[in-house]
């Protein structure tokens, strides 16, 4: 219920103050298909700012999340994250390739401006009292963490016979539906609301696939980050595991590692 009134919320200013910035802007510079590389060109060039991105990425959020089911918590200060950038970067002071970019978070790494729930009921809400080292080190490079997406329950932790968890699945947001059919599944042995076209998981590529912001961050244990890669038509990056830190990210096994999808 938390998420909705977010988004109600968030639609109704982004409705409001997308017709302001595109009447002062003719540029026509879209999110949608654009690569961070893009972004930053079109920053660096005044076509756009890192507080429209974040217009644009918040609208669509508004628009298809309640189709797609790709988000757990928006960001309430995403946009004045995005201001603070845009006054660095007049200063001349950019903090690297990621300087107001938005991204988004599987919900299993901690956040200490939203909650972290790892899609349980058991932690709805729940904010914790420290972040990830990768949340510390995305903000200190200048991204914008703007939202928090669904998972497969506690990265599929709860998974295992006779009742496997569905994959992208939680109780907190319900099923990820995949956005190149978001129809339910209609065939009565499945017909739980669980997507007609798989999505993969535990992680979630529902919304970089559908330009909801410019990437995420998820977890693998095994097949986590490269499945709904796969399944959203998208690229990961599978780095050795610890070369990325996994402080504060809700563990399964010691194998556990940070992944990054676009």
């Amino acid at each position: 219920m938390k998420r909705h009134i977010i988004v109600v919320l968030i639609l109704v200013e982004t409705a409001v103050l997308s017709a302001v910035a595109q009447g002062r802007r003719g540029s026509g510079f879209t999110v949608v298909e654009a690569t961070i590389p893009e972004m930053q060109a079109a920053m660096k060039k005044g076509k756009v700012t890192s507080r429209e991105l974040v217009l644009q990425y918040l609208t669509r959020i508004a628009i298809y999340e309640d189709k797609l089911k790709a988000v757990i918590t928006v960001n309430p200060n995403a946009l004045k994250e995005a201001e603070e950038r845009d006054r660095e970067r007049k200063r001349g002071k950019l903090r690297g390739p990621l300087h107001g970019i938005p991204i988004a978070l599987k919900d299993n790494i901690q956040t200490t401006q939203m909650p972290t729930t790892g899609g349980a009921l058991a932690f709805d809400g729940f904010v914790p009292p420290y972040e990830a080292t990768l949340t510390k080190n995305l903000r200190d490079a200048g991204a914008i963490i703007i939202a928090k997406t669904g998972l497969t329950e506690l990265a599929n932790w709860v998974a295992g016979a006779p009742t496997p968890m569905p994959g992208n699945y939680n109780a907190v947001g319900g099923f990820g539906m995949n956005p190149y059919d978001p129809r339910r599944d209609p065939r009565e042995a499945t017909f739980d609301g669980r997507p007609a076209l798989g999505t993969g998981g535990s992680s979630s590529g529902i919304g970089t696939s559908a330009n909801f912001w410019a990437a995420n961050v998820g977890s693998e244990t095994s097949g986590s980050v490269l499945s709904p890669s796969n399944q959203n038509m998208l690229a990961a990056i599978n780095p050795t595991v610890g070369r990325i830190s996994r402080y504060g990210i809700i563990p399964i096994t010691a194998d556990d590692s940070s992944r990054p999808t676009a």
